[in-house]
């Protein structure tokens, strides 16, 4: 299959890259590719700390409220036994 006259000539009066500009262009390329790699890589290990870091967030704050629960019930005025009823331990 060939390409209709009209493709040939804007493919022929297209200019051509030199040698050493196409291979500039293929070495940027390349050097653009590592470094979004390497970007990406290091995104992912970010994501992945950071996921770290939310779930012992939230394991930290549930002990938080399951202690502050504890420490308001152990000083609610209502379940406080009267010392005076109590007998000593050496009784």
């Amino acid at each position: 299959m060939s390409l209709p006259r009209t493709c040939l000539k804007v493919h022929r009066s297209m200019p051509t890259p030199e040698p050493e500009q196409e291979h500039s262009i293929e070495f940027r390329l390349e050097r653009i590719e590592s470094a979004l790699a390497h970007l990406q890589h290091d995104v992912d290990s970010l994501n992945s700390a950071l996921l770290g870091y939310f779930g012992r967030l939230q394991e930290l704050d549930s002990r938080f409220v399951r202690l502050e629960h504890e420490l308001h019930s152990s000083t609610d005025p209502t379940d406080r036994t009267d010392a005076e009823s109590e007998r000593p331990p050496h009784y």
